[in-house]
């Protein structure tokens, strides 16, 4: 056995952005000593980075003639693609203030830009299951955090409830207070939990350990303890998903006792919600307690707003930039659902573009799972999937996918999923012809 002290650069890279992005609030309130969040700044630095040394090992890989895959230079052409169409829609056609467009053109792009680099530079399987741990591990530690601050909620000091200048997620009339794990309010750390149970579910149904069912049962409380309807419902879809690709079978014996299931499984819920129906947590799902219709409401007229400035602004859009987390809050026309502010700013034709970019993403990995025996590859397809039925569906009515650290974890899973696949490729080349 030899030991090799070769550290590889992207790998480095990537742990420390993994573990900057789920510490971010903790640096934020706690390592942040002046107006500027340091959380965020050390966020970008690490993006940039990774972004030259994608871009300067890509001109080397040109010029020794090293073979690049298609799978890659097709995912780098669309992501090309949308840079530049965007750089020339924020130079020419874009009115709102310069620091709206950049900040819009970060959150939108850049920092999907991890499903270019994963690929291409981490070419180790074990590497690649070091960092869904590392997530997992974490994630583990958040939830753990986050039913502290929910029972001890009274007690703890602002800095350990809610980032720095927010004020406490809550209830009019109640003394709950909603965890955020510091990931930022609680629709961000609530879809956390989303992508958290899809990793863990994923990984029991490949290991069999036990371990991962007790940590899907901590995730499930933390998700409920949120308050978050979407996430909740999202938690059983994205699970529904994982479990109906895994093992389904179009027979009619399977479909038979699938829908004994849900049946069951529907009995044992309407039944549960009333003998609580009295309780909160059974009107907050059911949207019976006035937060809820307020919020439904508001859901809806932001929508209606949202398509009414979509309609007068079809081609060009109001902005890039200008509707996400970057806007201003005097600017802002929806504050949630990602997929009608994408409309929204970038206007019908480049908001076509970003979409085809989710769908292709998920297609293809769709494509993966079914074709492949690898049971790695396998479940990264599954973690992708699962997360991206739930984000698909969420994204009319919230946007949690905004949030930067599903969004960078988001596209970090699919690198992980085509880094996989480039790992097998050279695997195959490899093996010695018969």
């Amino acid at each position: 056995m030899t030991f090799s002290s070769r550290i590889s650069i992207a790998y480095v890279l990537v742990i420390a952005l993994l573990v900057t992005i789920l510490c971010s609030g903790f640096i934020t309130n706690f390592l942040s000593f002046s107006h500027l969040n340091l959380a965020t700044l050390l966020i970008d630095w690490l993006i940039a980075l990774v972004l030259l040394h994608f871009f300067t090992g890509l001109f080397f890989a040109y010029y020794r003639g090293q073979k690049i895959r298609r799978s890659q230079l097709i995912a780098l052409g669309i992501w090309l693609l949308l840079l530049f169409t965007t750089i020339l829609k924020l130079l020419f056609i874009d009115a709102n203030p310069m620091l709206e467009k950049l900040l819009g053109l970060r959150n939108n792009l850049i920092y999907s830009c991890l499903f270019l680099y994963l690929p291409f530079f981490l070419r180790r399987e074990d590497r690649i299951r070091t960092c869904i741990t590392v997530i997992l591990f974490v994630g583990t530690l958040l939830c753990l955090f986050a039913l502290i601050q929910f029972t001890f909620s009274s007690s703890l000091p602002m800095p350990y409830l809610v980032l720095r200048g927010e004020s406490t997620f809550g209830f009019y009339g109640t003394e709950i207070v909603r965890p955020t794990a510091l990931l930022g309010n609680t629709i961000i750390f609530s879809s956390f939990t989303v992508i958290l149970a899809t990793i863990t579910l994923s990984r029991y149904m490949f290991t069999r350990n036990k371990v991962y069912l007790v940590l899907l049962l901590l995730i499930l409380l933390t998700n409920i303890l949120t308050f978050t309807r979407a996430a909740l419902v999202g938690f059983f879809l994205s699970g529904a998903t994982v479990l109906i690709l895994q093992y389904g079978r179009f027979t009619l014996v399977y479909l038979i006792k699938a829908f004994s299931m849900l049946l069951l499984l529907l009995v044992l819920t309407v039944s549960l919600g009333s003998y609580f129906k009295d309780t909160f947590l059974v009107q907050r799902i059911t949207g019976q307690d006035a937060s809820s219709i307020s919020s439904t409401e508001g859901h809806y007229t932001q929508i209606s707003s949202s398509l009414d400035y979509f309609q007068r602004n079809l081609w060009t859009g109001v902005g890039t930039g200008s509707q996400g987390p970057s806007s201003s809050p005097e600017r802002v026309v929806i504050t949630d659902g990602y997929w009608f502010q994408l409309l929204m700013e970038n206007g019908l034709p480049l908001s076509i573009l970003y979409l085809s970019s989710f769908i292709l993403s998920f297609f293809y990995t769709l494509r993966l799972f079914f074709i492949t025996r690898d049971l790695s590859l396998r479940q990264l397809c599954l973690c992708f999937l699962g997360c991206s039925a739930y984000f698909y569906a969420a994204s009319f009515l919230n946007s949690a996918i905004a949030g930067k650290v599903n969004f960078i974890l988001y596209w970090m899973i699919f690198g992980f999923v085509l880094a996989q696949r480039a790992i097998l490729k050279e695997r195959e080349k490899c093996l010695p012809l018969r």
